[in-house]
């Protein structure tokens, strides 16, 4: 098993999928709980989420871990939607596919790069034309045509854009719009790192 590494001010590319690829997601209420215990385990844990897109049958989060912890409240995660969801589905067994991955990520390199494929993931699987037209992850948020929840953290990665909340929006949405082809997992050291050496 892939070492974890965790230490206070940790960030972390998060990673989970079903089993089987099969759907973890079936309907709203899902996304709903899902989100509810991603802010539970927020506030529990000291975790400060960057981004997050829920796909269909996986999901994508970009945390930092303020108190240093990423296996407690992950476990937590997806072991109570785990229950919750066998239980709405009338189900028995496993969700997820073994453990939630998780990249230590070395913020000042990747932070951005990873925060655009999260919010691209929607685009690039065909379900929108636009990551603004998905609801489902943290992008509506950021652009102000949704509610950022207090576990949301979109002010740190918008300062890196500009001087007012205006241009920030502008020029994040730019970004976010560039068609980035390249891998941006290729510099993965060990498949526990993506940083410089």
């Amino acid at each position: 098993r892939a070492l974890r590494i965790e230490y206070p001010g940790a960030f972390y590319h998060v990673l989970a999928r079903g089993n089987e690829r099969k759907d973890i997601f079936q309907d709203n209420e899902d996304r709903y709980y899902f989100l509810e215990l991603l802010a539970e385990a927020a506030a529990r844990w000291s975790l400060s989420v960057h981004a997050y897109a829920l796909m269909t049958n996986h999901y994508h989060l970009l945390l930092e871990t303020k108190a240093g912890m990423l296996s407690l409240p992950m476990r937590h995660i997806n072991g109570v939607y785990t229950q919750f969801f066998n239980r709405q589905h009338n189900r028995v067994g496993h969700l997820f596919q073994g453990r939630f991955k998780a990249l230590l990520v070395e913020k000042e390199n990747y932070l951005f790069t990873l925060s655009r494929y999260i919010h691209q993931n929607p685009v690039k699987a065909g379900m929108v034309k636009s990551a603004l037209d998905y609801p489902w992850s943290s992008y509506p948020a950021y652009m102000g045509i949704a509610r950022t929840p207090a576990w949301l953290n979109t002010k740190d990665t918008l300062s890196e854009f500009g001087t007012n909340l205006d241009s920030q929006r502008e020029n994040f949405q730019a970004f976010i719009g560039i068609d980035d082809e390249s891998d941006p997992f290729k510099n993965t050291i060990g498949q526990i790192v993506l940083g410089s050496k």
